[in-house]
């Protein structure tokens, strides 16, 4: 049976959940239809040393009815393909990858043929099945929304990417409200996608981005099993355009991304590797070991009475109390001091 693959790789990066959490910059509308500020806002993503940036591709006739009362605001913010083919090549001046958000055929067409690193859907998408089979088709790894989503729904997109080779799908959890409210980010369900559907869960949070848990909320993301964080960014909060609320400016963005690679490094291995130079010198100074509990001389049978379990500093970490079961009744090498600890080298028969 074909599942969601548990690590693809974007740009030459491997991503998993034993690999450094990959960082996507979310530009969104936030560039309020200027070409000079998506391509400010692309610098700024690449100087704060994300893993990528991302470009919300639209075609507005392709998206939405025209009746709608936020057409027109949605036309205005709407670049042309050559408009877009420029942000491309502007963001292809720097070391970082590419996403581009498909959210209508004409745009997907427009995104593939510009040839990104990787894809993302929309929530809104997550049950349009042209959209999803032809993220499936490309070959890219690409993210898809679950906001409002039923498990039902997340559950079939997940299917029909499958039967179409679409393995490389990462899911995105993400409450869209904006800005949410941070008890309502419900960040449990990145785990709970994980366990219904497998494979790689990506976080994008929307919490209001002038409250400083907006820079650190997404390490709880980390802890939950996310492999991926996507955070929204604006020039100015204060210009209150479009997509601000839960935007970080760029400083900001800039100290969000070292928080988030700290945080990712302080996870270590999903393994208890072995004990490294800082724990043999905390077991030696902290773990208490089996001592002399008083002068033994050479040959005595070693007994309860004769020992304690002790904090002592020898030069190595001494024997852990829990063995003296299968030390008792042996013989002692030689004479051992009160409070010295004892060795295996120190009794018979071992």
């Amino acid at each position: 049976m074909t599942t969601l693959a548990q690590d693809v790789t974007i740009r030459g990066k491997r991503v998993s959940d034993a690999d450094p959490v990959f960082i996507v910059g979310e530009i969104a509308c936030g560039h309020q239809g200027d070409v000079g500020q998506c391509k400010a806002l692309i610098d700024a993503v690449a100087a704060a040393g994300a893993d990528a940036v991302q470009l919300e591709f639209f075609y507005p006739p392709a998206n939405m009815v025209g009746s709608l009362e936020f057409y027109k605001i949605v036309e205005d913010l709407a670049f042309t393909k050559d408009q877009w083919q420029d942000l491309m090549n502007h963001a292809r001046r720097h070391d970082i990858a590419v996403s581009a958000v498909d959210y209508d055929d004409v745009s997907a067409d427009w995104a593939l043929e510009m040839k990104p690193d990787m894809l993302k859907l929309n929530s809104s998408d997550i049950s349009n099945p042209d959209l999803i089979v032809a993220a499936a088709k490309s070959g890219l790894p690409f993210t898809v929304g679950t906001g409002a989503s039923t498990l039902q729904e997340i559950q079939g997109a997940v299917a029909l990417s499958l039967k179409h080779g679409g393995s490389r799908m990462i899911l995105q959890h993400g409450v869209q409200n904006f800005p949410t409210p941070s008890d309502q980010a419900h960040i449990r369900r990145i785990a709970l996608l994980k366990e219904a559907v497998g494979g790689l869960i990506m976080y994008a949070d929307h919490t209001d981005a002038s409250l400083p848990l907006a820079r650190h909320l997404d390490l709880t993301a980390l802890g939950m099993g996310a492999c991926m964080v996507e955070k929204h960014v604006v020039l100015s909060r204060a210009a209150k355009g479009v997509d601000w609320q839960a935007a970080l400016e760029p400083a900001e963005f800039k100290e969000y991304v070292a928080t988030m690679r700290a945080g990712s490094r302080a996870l270590g291995p999903a393994y208890l590797p072995p004990p490294s130079e800082g724990d043999e010198r905390y077991r030696r100074f902290q773990k208490k070991s089996i001592v002399a509990a008083r002068d033994i001389p050479a040959g005595a049978k070693l007994t309860r009475a004769d020992v304690s379990f002790l904090r002592a500093q020898g030069k190595e970490a001494g024997l852990s109390p829990m063995k003296f079961a299968v030390l008792e009744g042996r013989a002692t090498t030689r004479a051992i001091a009160k409070w010295e600890q004892i060795t295996l080298a120190d009794l018979s028969g071992t």
